[in-house]
Formats: C-alpha cells, structure tokens, sequence
C-alpha cells in the first residue's frame, strides 16, 4: 500500500515546505543569538599519523555568523578540577548555527561543514572555544530533508599552545600576545623604534632570516625589546631589525627563561637557579661519554 502524497512528508514534492522552515530556524537564531567567529584550522608542515592530529596549526580566518548559544544556564562538562598535572579547566558549551549560515558565509573550498579541531570565538563572552563534536541530525529528516537544517558545536574552553593566531580580529589574535611563549632580549647601540606586531629579525630580509619574530612590547627607555612566535635562536653581538619600523639595534644579552607572558606560571628560570647549585647543566651526557 503505498503511502498518501497528501500528508507524507517524505515526498519529494514539500521543497517548499523545507525552504519554510529552514527560513523559520534562521531567523529564530538572528533573532536569539548572538555574532560569533567561526575560524578554521590550518595544518602545515606534516601530520602526526600516530595520534591522528596536526603537529603545527594556524589560524588566519575568522568568518562572522550568528549563532544560539544552546546552555543558556552556564558552562557545562567536568568544569574545574585538580587533577596529578595540576588545574584543568574543562568547562564546554554548545552552540547552534545553521547549515544555510555558515555555507554562505565560509567558502566551500575552506570548509563544507563545522570540522572537529576548528574554532569559535563569542565575542559577548570573551571566550575562545574549541570544536569537539559537530552534531548534525538534531532535526532528524524533518519534512524529509536529507541534508541538516543546524550544526550542534560541542565545544570546549581552547587550550593555546603556541599556535600562530593572525585572523585580523584584533580581539581573537590577542589570545596568542597574551599566553604565547615570550622572550626578552637587551639592545644596546642602536636607532628606531620597534612597532607591536610588527616582525623582528637577525638576517638580510625576513624570508631568509636566521631568527624572527613578532614584536609583543619595546620599551625604549630600558631597550627591552619582547618578542613571541619565534623561528630560530636571536643571536648576541648581532643587529636585529624592524621590518615595518626599520629600527635597528645590536642585541646584547636573551633572556629565554625569564616568565614574560601576561598570565604565564611557569617557574624556568627558578628551576634552571636552584638546579645549578648540583647539577652541570653545560653536560650533554651526564649518563656516559659526551
């Protein structure tokens, strides 16, 4: 017996009917959400192809869309706990966008649906997410449609670990100035001023630099020049330049232990003091022969 091709709403024929309510949970999300970033993963270099991950990642887009924050009560999952490494901070939430949304606004050669890895910032919460699980069947074949109408992002609290963040959003790049790894190097004899952000180097240009970096501060009346996403080893007794700036001074002494990132903890260089007292940290083999 075959089914009415009144009231079945798996005919082919109830496109109309699909568009309608695609249009309905678009504009209910305008209406209750809120402009958020969607910025896709860039892995370069190789692959880890033993825990299925990107060894080294970047981010250099973000594409604004609106979406529903889905806990409207607060943060979810394990929260904040001490565990034997420490404090970890395991709040998610989930966040709703639609299918229509993010195809119009991310191209499809980036991206043909949220992807596992990528990240979404809220800027009315001032936090940086990571995309754990895309959930795509929450309207399960609703009017017949195969394709999902919404994305469900589980998300959890993004843990930075030194990737290079340059989207052009002022607000999402400050997460890499504020807990990238950071050194301080003293200038001596020298000219100019050193812009933020701007790229420091120790060579003829900075595609063929020996060491670079980006400029975090530089405080002229010390000469203490802060730099982070480093390439290379800064040399001593070596000129280093601006590449905007054009400033130009003779480093005399790096400073890689010291604890120069806004909200770092580590303890380097207290550690590299009190283990000098009994231990020869010059010995490349302090088990046998060098």
């Amino acid at each position: 017996m075959a089914t009415s091709v009144y009231f079945n709403n798996y005919s082919p024929g109830v496109i109309n009917e699909q568009r309608l309510l695609e249009d309905l949970i678009v504009e209910s999300i305008k209406i209750m959400g809120h402009d958020c970033f969607y910025i896709p993963r860039d892995a370069y270099n190789s692959d880890d192809e033993i825990y299925g991950e990107s060894v080294n990642a970047k981010f250099t887009r973000a594409y604004s869309m609106e979406s529903y924050i889905a806990n409207v009560e607060g943060y979810e999952g394990d929260g904040d706990f001490f565990s034997k490494f420490g404090l970890e901070i395991r709040d998610t939430s989930n966040f709703i966008i639609s299918a229509r949304s993010f195809n119009k606004y991310v191209p499809s050669n980036i991206a043909a649906r949220p992807r596992e890895g990528d990240l979404f910032y809220v800027p009315v919460m001032r936090k940086l997410f990571e995309v754990k699980f895309v959930e795509e069947e929450l309207n399960f074949f609703s009017i017949g449609k195969r394709n999902p109408y919404i994305y469900e992002l589980r998300c959890e609290l993004f843990r930075f670990s030194d990737e290079n963040i340059t989207t052009g959003v002022e607000e999402i790049d400050e997460v890499e100035v504020q807990n990238s790894y950071t050194i301080e190097l003293a200038l001596g004899s020298g000219s100019g001023l050193f812009y933020e952000g701007e790229f420091a180097y120790q060579g003829s240009n900075v595609a063929t630099a020996n060491a670079k970096a980006t400029v975090t501060s530089y405080d002229l009346s010390t000469k203490k020049l802060t730099l982070h996403n480093i390439v290379g080893t800064f040399a001593t007794a070596t000129v280093i330049k601006g590449e905007t700036s054009n400033a130009s001074y003779t480093v005399t002494s790096t400073d890689v232990l010291g604890d120069h990132v806004f909200y770092d903890q580590s303890d380097n260089k207290n550690l590299q003091t009190e283990a000098s007292l009994f231990i020869d940290l010059s010995e490349i083999n302090p088990f046998g022969n060098p």
